[in-house]
């Protein structure tokens, strides 16, 4: 009797373990970390994302402009963006000081840890 119920234990232990680690590597791949570090000669004022099947830019992203030869580093939860792929490819594209924009399109953010904007 003892047993059969540490065998039916056992087995519901064993079955079980799989889906904590499925919960936790979900939990886990949610936030998505990445540097944008400006290497253009000029202030970066602005960086925009968007999903690359829409025509319009989101919020700039930045809390304050990039100099020249510095980083920002970000962090987000992807499940609050609409990005293809579950939320990790995005068009993205900086703004600087003398108006003009550099576009990077259809990026994996959740595969690249730096954006290089030369």
């Amino acid at each position: 009797m003892i047993n059969k119920l540490l065998s039916k234990v056992t087995l519901a232990v064993g079955l079980s373990l799989p889906l904590l680690g499925l919960t936790a590597a979900s939990v886990f791949a949610q936030m998505v970390k990445i540097s944008v570090v400006n290497n253009s000669g000029k202030t970066m004022t602005a960086v925009y994302m968007s999903p690359p099947d829409k025509d319009t830019w989101g919020e700039n992203e930045l809390d304050a402009p990039i100099a020249d030869r510095e980083k920002a580093d970000f962090e987000w939860d992807q499940a609050d963006y609409g990005g293809s792929d579950a939320g990790c490819v995005f068009d993205v594209r900086a703004e600087y000081s003398d108006g003009k924009s550099t576009d990077l399109p259809s990026v994996d953010l959740c595969k690249e840890t730096a954006l290089n904007f030369n």
